[in-house]
């Protein structure tokens, strides 16, 4: 038990308080605004507050972050510690240099992305605006690392303090935009498709398109049967989402009113998580959310609990306010189209904190790291060099604790085309994940 003794005890506070120690170390804390109570405390003390008490307890002067409402732009004061660039410089007489409980707080929160005034294609917030970025820290997940160097140094402090270990895990999920390339489309979309192949010279193509239709070969973009066998007795690794909004410019997934559609949805709901896909019109029109999710338990036959952005299309706090009243309780949006890495600092679930409410809601943010058009499309990188970036990343996480999670596409693991050799990735990184799993059991 650790009891906190501050001045205020705000509900950023509570927060950032519950998701270090509760959360990442496991062990149980109370927080106090009582001198007396907590100088008459027995067990592990933290003062985060600018009072002096007599002895036995760890200072650590706040940063005003945590008793603040509302949005204003921050000194970040940067600071080295442990071999890293931190923020919110502190006092000499904390027990740290930086204060880790604002900064975490500052990170999870997305506190930067509300402030974003300038977005990329799509309004997505670019990665190269953030803290992390900037500082050369987007690829450790330095909450982690700052959780369990708070409890090194309390450990310090109090010998007979103890904590949770790090430990790692692992899921591998699938967003499923176009569930085949050329099964199960519409007369108009194969006429179309053939037409525009045709008139690119892309005759293979088309000789392709034949031979599925005509059953003489495997539709490339059918790959569950692949994903699905090195997943065999480790279903609760493997999560897919479908896409099921209605045709669009950026939504080309074959119709949910098809049979075979929905047969593949059930099938694979019966051993893996399934979630919702939002379309990218669904960002433009809220019924369009509900509308779809709705269709997709009808398929299942149960609630949908899951949810990953189209397009990786996340703005804050909107999308997440629509998710939480569409029923959502975990969205896997958390995480960079154009590079890898640790968007919010952080490779553990955490709760959304709305900094417009200023409260922790219940929605539960699952962080990615990694993307496969990531790695192929916006780093140009080999499959030999990307399954040398998931490595790292891995073992980042494998040393501080977290869940290592992963984005794929049914289609990048068709092995074939511009996606040759890849599959050579996804599964070497499986292999690396059970085992990391399996040594930190």
């Amino acid at each position: 038990m650790i009891t906190v003794f501050t001045t205020e005890i705000s509900s950023r506070l509570r927060y950032i308080f519950e998701l270090y120690f509760e959360e990442l170390l496991q062990i149980a804390f109370n927080v106090t605004t009582d001198p007396d109570y907590f100088e008459k405390a027995e067990g592990t003390k933290l003062n985060y507050s600018h009072l002096n008490f007599r002895f036995g307890q760890l200072n650590m002067r706040p940063h005003p972050l945590l008793f603040e409402r509302g949005l204003d732009y921050q000194d970040l004061s940067i600071v080295s510690c442990e071999e890293q660039l931190c923020f919110f410089k502190s006092s000499e007489d904390s027990f740290m240099p930086f204060d880790p409980f604002a900064a975490g707080f500052f990170l999870v929160s997305r506190y930067e992305e509300y402030l974003e005034r300038q977005f990329g294609k799509h309004r997505r917030y670019p990665s190269h605006h953030s803290v992390l970025s900037r500082n050369h820290n987007l690829n450790k997940p330095i909450v982690n690392q700052w959780a369990q160097l708070i409890a090194h140094k309390i450990q310090e402090h109090d010998p007979t303090f103890h904590h949770k270990k790090p430990t790692f895990d692992f899921l591998t999920t699938i967003d499923v935009d176009n569930a085949w390339a050329y099964k199960n489309k519409s007369w108009k979309r194969l006429v179309g498709a053939s037409l525009k192949s045709f008139l690119h010279g892309n005759f293979m193509s088309n000789k392709e398109r034949f031979l599925v239709l005509a059953g003489k070969k495997q539709d490339p973009y059918d790959t569950y049967d692949f994903i699905c066998s090195k997943y065999t007795e480790q279903d609760k690794h493997l999560h897919f989402f479908f896409l099921l909004g209605k045709p669009g410019r950026y939504d080309r997934n074959v119709s949910p009113q098809k049979e075979h559609l929905r047969q593949l949805i059930r099938h694979l709901s019966k051993d893996y998580e399934v979630g919702i896909h939002p379309s990218y019109r669904s960002t433009q029109n809220k019924n369009e959310l509900l509308r779809e999710i709705k269709i997709l338990e009808d398929i299942i036959g149960s609630p949908v609990k899951s949810s990953r952005q189209h397009f990786l299309k996340l703005e804050l706090p909107k999308t997440y306010r629509r998710l939480i009243k569409a029923g959502i309780q975990y969205d896997y949006t958390m995480g960079y189209s154009d590079v890898l890495g640790f968007r919010a600092g952080i490779a553990s679930p955490f709760w959304f904190y709305d900094l417009r409410h200023e409260e922790k809601t219940k929605l539960r943010i699952v962080p990615f790291q990694t993307m496969d058009v990531t790695m192929k499309d916006y780093l140009n990188l080999t499959p030999t060099e990307a399954i040398s970036e998931i490595k790292k990343i891995m073992y980042e996480i494998k040393k501080s604790g977290g869940t290592f999670i992963s984005l794929w596409h049914n289609e990048s693991l068709s092995n074939k085309g511009m996606w040759k050799d890849w599959r050579a990735v996804f599964e070497e990184m499986t292999e690396l994940a059970l085992k990391l799993k399996n040594e930190s059991s």
